[in-house]
């Protein structure tokens, strides 16, 4: 099934006002007298209210999957969007501007997307908590669905702000005035405590949730579409949060609690996707361009081309040689970024491929270095390569040499999905990108978002 259209009720929470004194958690209440309130929404759903809910959360997902991987591809050093109509591309984006990043700078747009996200889990968990539609197996399933959910989107943004943080509570949705009431910033670490937090509640409310879902899940969930099958999408976020805290025995946890998403003979492609439409009310892929465009190309760093393995098929599957070099503010891309064939193609949420390659480092690290070996080799055969005993034999038994072509088939294997930037970050290697401009600077993180600021600034905690 495609995304529907959902009322105006379902989507409240998404609507983001980046005012001084607004936070992105803050929402605009309005009144449509055809349709019911929020209030009513939260306090007992119908049936057919839960669905909309679930479907238009599914739905939402989508939002800021652009921004994000523009954004974090770009300072990634991955590709470039070489825009002729807005240069901050080119300038600010790639910290090419005096002071960097501006203070109501553009390219936090996600943030204010996932948020938006995250608040409309937590609707849609209030709902399901109150409505006499449901019976409590029900309402488990549901709720670990949005712990899965609230967590996947925390993660987003928190990857985004480092150090900055993010905010991890807000007040209760029954609670009048609550969408006013955003908790404090708390520091990564804490940040990825919740998140992990979050993911093994929902594990645990999805083992109690019955076999199936109280409301549709799209045809790009198909395979885990249940609260059994979800869960295993769950522990593939919480391997992934388990990475990021370097906690390779919990990497590891979580992947075997993964399986049959999780896999090592598997197909690497195995994963839920969003799936776009040209239907009314559904939108197509934001990620598509035709090959050749002039006006806005995304074109990759020319180095992805240049420093692969010769043979690699994920180079050919993810960038086309453009029939003109595009020229612009000083960079050259000689090859568009050619990911999705057309404006329906899918976009992979999590696949087994990563999933893969966190096994792989987390053996490397762990000091299992011919698991994480076999592991490389299950990527890299996969991708028309030899296996590192043919093409690479002096990196065996060298852990130093393992974790730089670990990272090296991240690079190829999550070309252009958000995790570059991140990854060369968690090994202190960001003064190892490339600069095509003499100017340009890897910046750390993103800047907080001003709504936020300015919140805080106002309303001191």
């Amino acid at each position: 099934m495609k995304y529907l259209k959902i009322k105006p009720y379902t989507l409240l929470i998404g609507v983001m006002f980046m005012l001084p004194a607004c936070s992105v958690f803050q929402t605009k209440q309005v009144v449509d007298p055809n349709l019911p309130s929020q209030a009513s929404v939260v306090t007992n759903a119908t049936a057919v209210q839960i669905n909309e809910l679930g479907i238009g959360l599914e739905s939402s997902m989508r939002s800021g999957m652009f921004s994000f991987r523009v954004t974090t591809g770009s300072i990634g050093r991955e590709a470039y969007d070489l825009s002729s109509v807005e240069t901050t591309y080119t300038t600010e984006l790639l910290g090419t501007t005096n002071g960097g990043l501006s203070a109501t700078t553009g390219f936090n747009a996600s943030y204010d997307n996932f948020s938006a996200t995250r608040r409309e889990a937590a609707l849609f968990m209030a709902a399901a908590n109150n409505s006499s539609a449901l019976n409590e197996t029900q309402r488990n399933s549901i709720r670990g669905f949005c712990n899965t959910i609230e967590a996947w989107s925390m993660l987003f943004n928190l990857e985004m702000q480092y150090q900055n943080g993010i905010r991890i509570t807000f007040t209760d949705l029954n609670s009048p005035g609550d969408m006013l009431n955003p908790g404090p910033f708390v520091s990564y670490t804490a940040a990825l405590t919740e998140i992990k937090r979050l993911l093994d509640l929902g594990a645990t409310q999805l083992a109690i949730g019955g076999t199936t879902f109280a409301f549709p899940m799209t045809t790009g969930w198909a395979g885990f579409s249940t609260p059994a099958t979800f869960a295993t999408f769950n522990r593939g976020i919480a391997a992934e949060v388990a990475m990021y805290q370097s906690d390779w025995n919990g990497v590891l946890t979580a992947l075997n609690a993964a399986a049959p998403f999780f896999s090592l003979t598997a197909p690497l492609s195995t994963g839920p996707v969003f799936t776009f439409s040209t239907v009314s009310g559904d939108i197509t892929n934001p990620m598509y361009q035709l090959k050749n465009t002039i006006s806005a190309p995304l074109v990759a760093q020319n180095l992805f081309i240049t420093e692969a393995e010769a043979g690699d098929t994920r180079v050919t599957s993810k960038v086309a040689l453009r029939t003109t070099p595009r020229s612009y503010n000083g960079i050259v891309g000689n090859y568009d970024v050619f990911m999705y064939p057309t404006n329906t193609s899918s976009i992979s949420i999590m696949r087994n491929e990563e999933l893969v390659l966190m096994y792989a480092e987390a053996q490397i690290q762990l000091g299992q270095l011919g698991q994480g070996a076999a592991a490389l080799d299950v990527v890299r055969t996969a991708s028309g390569l030899q296996p590192l005993a043919i093409a690479k034999p002096a990196v065996l038994g060298n852990q130093a040499a393992l974790i730089t072509e670990m990272l090296n088939q991240r690079r190829y294997s999550l070309f252009f999905e958000g995790h570059r930037w991140f990854d060369m970050r968690r090994y202190n290697l960001l003064n190892t990108l490339p600069n095509d401009l003499p100017t340009a600077k890897v910046y750390v993180q993103m800047i907080r978002p001003f709504a936020e600021v300015q919140w805080d600034l106002k309303h001191p905690q």
